[in-house]
């Protein structure tokens, strides 16, 4: 323990020396920013970073306690792109903004478009604002200043809720991912399990298995912050009621 505050302290230090901030402050922001970033072992990092060999214990290279403490909490923001180029973003109440577009399927006839030659035009990939609020998922068309009630099931990008009860760590390794070497934490829940895969020290992908559902996520951010205008529902839109729920 002794170690891990002293090199806690030297990284706040060596922080210090290049930030200019005075020591309050910069350790301050360092602790806050850390909690949120960095939740892995000050001393493996350390390590790393000077090439030092640091025994550990197994508790101490769980690098995903801090994102696992995250899900728990319903606390945090999220940036991911899935295997279909699908960019998101994701709010702790279940906002998300991002790429997205109906299922081929669910496209009616009337909605397809055709160029002079009688081909059909390829609709464009909206960028879409859908939110989660007290159970119901609305569209957020902001050039209309409308909210639509939409089916969740018929956009890629709509909030995949990550359960996390009873969430226990059943397996830590090495393994190759999307072409990476990486270490990976799997955590098993009451409806499936959770894999963390790291590049380093960096959270770099997370697979999602919970019953039929299985999501792989390439990680762009994923921390604390969460910026309030995403989990805003604006009140001056008019609501449009198209879809009337489960049929």
């Amino acid at each position: 323990m002794a170690k891990r505050i002293i090199a806690a302290l030297l990284l706040a230090l060596m922080l210090i020396s290049f930030t200019g901030c005075s020591p309050a402050e910069t350790i301050s922001g360092w602790l806050d920013e850390a909690s949120a970033l960095i939740p892995n072992d000050v001393e493996l990092i350390i390590a790393q970073i000077t090439g030092m060999e640091v025994a550990t214990e197994d508790h101490e290279i769980i690098f995903s306690e801090g994102y696992v403490n995250m899900l728990k909490s319903g606390t945090y923001y999220f940036a991911y792109t899935l295997a279909d180029g699908t960019e998101v973003m994701y709010g702790s109440n279940g906002v998300r903004i991002g790429t997205s577009y109906p299922e081929p399927a669910e496209l009616k006839d009337s909605d397809i478009q055709y160029d002079e030659d009688g081909n059909p035009i390829e609709p464009e990939i909206p960028h879409e604002h859908i939110v989660l609020y007290e159970g119901i998922y609305y569209y957020i068309d902001d050039d209309q200043a409308k909210m639509f009630t939409v089916n969740p099931a018929n956009y890629k990008a709509v909030p995949f809720e990550i359960s996390v009860d009873g969430i226990r760590l059943s397996a830590t390794g090495s393994e190759s991912f999307d072409n990476k070497n990486c270490r990976f934490e799997r955590y098993t829940t009451d409806s499936g399990d959770i894999t963390f895969y790291f590049e380093n020290t960096v959270l770099c992908s997370m697979t999602i298995n919970q019953g039929e559902n299985i999501v792989i996520e390439n990680i762009t951010a994923f921390n604390k912050y969460l910026n309030p205008s995403l989990v805003a529902m604006p009140d001056t839109y008019k609501i449009v009621q198209y879809w009337p729920g489960e049929e």
